[in-house]
Formats: structure tokens, sequence, C-alpha cells
């Protein structure tokens, strides 16, 4: 072989040997993009812990910081600065209630009420085990029925029924909610005199709450 042919060849071999390590390089690049952009969406699918929103308080604007409530039932986002969560869990069912907190001071008539039944599966079951009758929600509070909704008001609720306990002073809504072929309830329960002010905190959590499935329920 001529020294011209072995320095072609020598040549060659190096220009190939370079051009397989950069592709290398390349293909180890892109598959970590690809790793970085899977944990990057697997991260936006998580809630954030905490976030802020803008509510309409007796005509003004208020900014409030929110806190996420995570549950095996449910989740959303209340008012940490105005509400207090507290769950309690029977044979009957789950019942997780956001109590106003309002100044400091924890007022237990005035509550944001979730509860998954043990043993109501459907909606009909709902109404005739939990909500009607004798010893159901509505007669055995008191709460006389101002009116009955049947469009929805979030995308979890298929009825609403709004009351009002005279004697208490006290007005609210029931709303009753199916997910999957599993019913549950929501309650807003406050004084009267609150409502400027409880309201539009109470449905930052009925409009960030989105329902887990029931069926291990």
């Amino acid at each position: 072989m001529k020294p011209y042919q072995l320095t072609y060849l020598i040549s060659s071999l190096f220009l190939l040997s370079a051009t397989a390590c950069s592709l290398a390089s390349t293909k180890g690049i892109n598959n970590n993009s690809s790793s970085l952009t899977q944990v990057e969406s697997r991260r936006d699918t998580q809630k954030p812990s905490t976030k802020t929103a803008t509510i309409n308080i007796e005509g003004e604007k208020t900014t409030v910081s929110l806190e996420l409530y995570s549950h095996p039932l449910f989740t959303t986002y209340f008012p940490n600065q105005d509400f207090i969560p507290e769950s309690v869990s029977s044979g009957e069912g789950t019942t997780v209630r956001f109590y106003t907190n309002f100044g400091g001071t924890k007022n237990e008539a005035a509550y944001v009420q979730l509860f998954f039944p043990g043993y109501a599966n459907t909606l009909n079951q709902l109404k005739q085990s939990w909500i009607e009758g004798e010893n159901g929600l509505l007669a055995s509070n008191g709460w006389r029925i101002v009116e009955v909704v049947q469009a929805a008001t979030h995308p979890w609720a298929k009825e609403k029924i709004v009351f009002h306990q005279p004697e208490k002073n006290i007005t609210g809504t029931v709303y009753l909610g199916e997910v999957a072929g599993n019913a549950f309830y929501v309650v807003t329960h406050y004084p009267v005199e609150y409502g400027d002010g409880f309201m539009p905190r109470a449905n930052i959590i009925l409009q960030n709450l989105d329902i887990n499935s029931l069926n291990s329920s």
C-alpha cells in the first residue's frame, strides 16, 4: 500500500469514529431531554400546595391565599386564613367540614360540609336515606326548603336545594352530587348576616372541588 493511501485510510477511520461518537452523544442528549420532558409533564399534573384567588367581597376585589386540601375521596382549595378543615369517619360515612375562622374566631354555625355515605351509591338512594323523610337531613335540622334547582351549579352537582332555618336565622344550600355512580352531598350553612363574606369564600371550595373515584368507599 502506498503512503498516501494509508494516510487516506487512517483519516477515513478517524472521521467515521468521530461521527459515531457525535451521533451517540446526540442520542443521549435527546433521551435525556425526553426524560426531562416526561418528568416536567408529571409535575404539571400535580396540584400546587398553595395558590391565590381574587374574589369580590362587598363590592371590593380581595386577593386570598388558598391551601390544597387533599383527601382520599376528594381534593379542593380553601382560604386557609378563613376556614379550619376537620374530618370524621364512621360506619355511616365520611364527613369533612370547613368551619369559618374569620378574624381567628371559629364559628361552628358557619361551614361547608361534604358527606360521603357508606351505603348510598346512587342519587335516589342518597335522597331516600339521607335527605328526605322524618329522619332526613332537612327535617331533622328544621331546614325549610325555599327552592329546588335541577340545573347543575357545579360539574359534580345534580340538584341544588336552598333552605332556611327561621328559628336560628340560618340559611344555606344542599348540593346533591353523583360521580361515577357514587352519591354524596355538600352543604353550605351560615347565619344570614354572614352572607356577603361567607359565600364568596365558600364558593372557592365548591369551584375547586375535584371528586376522586368512590368505588372503594
